[in-house]
C-alpha cells in the first residue's frame, strides 16, 4: 500500500525507542573517545570541537526543519484534496437529479455510498486496518466505473443531457473530477514521500551531532545525563513528527473530515425528503 521506505517497517513507537537509542549510544561512544584524548587536550583543541559542535547541530536543525516542512506541505495536499473531493461528490450528488429515471436515483445511491464509504475510510486509517482500507479503495473504484457508465449513456443520448449549451454535460465533468481527485489523492498518500536518501542524510547527520556532542563532553571530562538525555529525547520527538506527517497511515495526526461526513449527511437528508414526498397523482 505504500511507497516503500526503510523506517515503515517500524512502528512510530518502536522507530522513537530506536531513535533515541541510536544518538544515546553515538553520544556516549563520542564520551568515550573524547575521554582517551582528554589528557592531550590543548585549550585550542577545545574550542575547536565547540564550533564543531554548534555548526553540527545547527545543520541537524536545518535538515529538521526542511523535513518538516516538506512533510507538512504533503498533509496540506492530501487535506486540500479530500475538500475538494467532497465538493464534487456533493455537486455531482445535486446534478444527478436532472438525470431521467432510473440513472438519477442510481446515481445518487452511488455517490452516497462512495462518501460513506470514504467516512469509513478516515475511521479505518486511525484503526490502522490497511485491509480493508485497500479493499474500500478497490470498491470506490468500481463506483466509479458505473457513475462513469451512467454519465456514458448521458452523453450518448442527447434527449438525457442535463444542460442546453453545447459540450460535455455537467455531470460528466463532475464524474470525471472525481476520478481525477481520487487518484490524486492515492498519489498525495501513497506517493508523494520525503525520499529515502532524506531520512539517511538525517540520521547520519544526528549521529555525527551526537558523536561531536559526546567527544566535547569528554574532553572536558563531564557532561550532564539530564541535558543529554533531553536533547536525544526532543530530536527524536521532532523525527517522529516527521515521520508521521509523511506516512499514509498517521498515528499522531489526523485528518478532520467533518467535511465529508457533513456531505454524507446531506445526502441522507435529501434521500429521507424524497421518501417523505406525497406520491404523484
Amino acid at each position: 500500500m505504500t511507497n516503500l521506505h526503510f523506517l515503515d517497517q517500524f512502528s512510530l513507537g518502536q522507530l522513537f525507542l530506536l531513535t533515541v537509542a541510536f544518538m544515546l549510544v553515538f553520544i556516549e561512544i563520542g564520551f568515550r573517545l573524547g575521554r582517551r584524548s582528554h589528557p592531550k587536550m590543548v585549550k585550542a583543541q577545545a574550542s575547536q570541537v565547540r564550533a564543531l559542535m554548534a555548526a553540527a547541530l545547527g545543520l541537524l536543525a536545518f535538515i529538521l526543519a526542511f523535513s518538516f516542512a516538506t512533510g507538512q506541505s504533503h498533509y496540506e495536499v492530501r487535506v486540500q484534496n479530500m475538500v475538494e473531493e467532497a465538493r464534487l461528490a456533493r455537486n455531482a450528488y445535486y446534478q444527478a437529479e436532472f438525470l431521467p429515471a432510473p440513472y438519477g436515483t442510481q446515481a445518487r445511491l452511488i455517490l452516497h455510498k462512495y462518501i460513506s464509504d470514504r467516512v469509513r475510510a478516515d475511521q479505518l486509517v486511525r484503526d490502522d486496518k490497511v485491509d480493508e482500507i485497500l479493499e474500500l479503495i478497490q470498491t470506490s473504484e468500481q463506483m466509479q466505473g458505473d457513475l462513469w457508465r451512467i454519465a456514458a449513456i448521458n452523453e450518448s443520448k442527447p434527449e438525457m443531457a442535463t444542460n442546453s449549451v453545447p459540450g460535455r454535460d455537467p455531470f460528466t465533468e463532475l464524474v470525471g473530477a472525481l476520478i481525477d481527485i481520487h487518484a490524486q489523492r492515492l498519489q498525495a498518500a501513497l506517493m508523494n514521500r520525503i525520499p529515502n536518501v532524506i531520512w539517511v542524510t538525517l540520521y547520519l547527520c544526528a549521529m555525527l551531532s551526537m558523536l561531536v556532542m559526546g567527544y566535547q563532553a569528554g574532553l572536558v571530562g563531564r557532561r550532564s545525563p539530564i541535558a543529554t538525555v533531553s536533547l536525544a529525547l526532543a530530536f527524536s520527538g521532532i523525527m517522529m513528527l516527521i515521520t508521521d506527517l509523511d506516512r499514509p497511515m498517521m498515528s499522531l495526526f489526523h485528518m478532520d473530515n467533518h467535511i465529508m461526513v457533513e456531505v454524507l449527511q446531506m445526502m441522507e437528508e435529501e434521500q429521507q425528503s424524497l421518501l417523505e414526498l406525497p406520491p404523484e397523482n
